[in-house]
């Protein structure tokens, strides 16, 4: 949320953000879609999602229109490298809305929506929903931390004589709520509500896998 982050005053620990923030633009006078996939519409095709029928979560059985070009797409036709890791949630039930169909040359990451950090179960389909370019894979870890891994590996992996475009969708901090293995939830014992303590060590794990980004 907008005040879930350092440099607006929140509470929660996020000095990579903060100093992204301080260096770069931010932007304080804006619409957006309260939800995801008519976020996620509107970033991959440039339009107005409610212009092409996404104005809700997308549920089994529906999917960003196949007749859309894609941002990947375009920059694969100029010359690009294009990846994506993370949450897609344009489209499950049918191959040809997959990612790596869509115009990505690689995909890792979840379909649907809510996947459970530790299992990668979906609460959409109540199935595992975790997959490299159309093959399950099962893993042990916390999701933000495999995305974390995956993304950097393959920024060390790309060809250097060719630009990359790397879509990087972090499902933390979306539902369900659980914070990450080891203490963060620990630097939040003077927030009373339970759900916010774990929400916050979810916010400064996320972070912190960006810093190893950047870095």
């Amino acid at each position: 949320g907008f005040g879930d982050v350092g440099y607006n005053a929140s509470e929660i620990r996020t000095p990579t953000l903060d100093l992204l923030a301080a260096k770069g633009q931010t932007l304080n006078r804006y619409y957006a879609y309260p939800v995801c996939s008519p976020t996620r519409a509107a970033l991959m095709t440039g339009r107005s999602a409610l212009t092409i029928g996404v104005d809700m979560p997308l549920g089994i059985g529906e999917g960003l229109p196949l007749d859309e070009k894609l941002l990947p797409e375009m920059l694969r036709e100029a010359g690009y490298q294009t990846l994506m890791v993370g949450k897609w949630h344009l489209g499950s039930h049918d191959t040809r809305y997959f990612p790596h169909n869509r115009g990505f040359d690689y995909y890792y990451g979840n379909l649907e929506g809510g996947v459970d950090y530790y299992s990668r179960v979906t609460s959409l389909s109540d199935s595992l929903d975790w997959q490299r370019n159309g093959s399950s894979v099962i893993e042990e870890g916390y999701t933000t931390d495999l995305l974390t891994d995956d993304a950097i590996r393959l920024i060390g992996e790309m060809d250097r004589d060719r630009p990359f475009f790397l879509y990087l969708a972090y499902t933390a901090p979306h539902t369900p709520i659980q914070p990450p293995p080891g203490n963060l939830i620990s630097h939040y014992s003077d927030i009373q509500d339970e759900s916010r303590r774990s929400y916050a060590a979810m916010v400064e794990s996320l972070d912190t896998s960006i810093a190893r980004i950047v870095s």
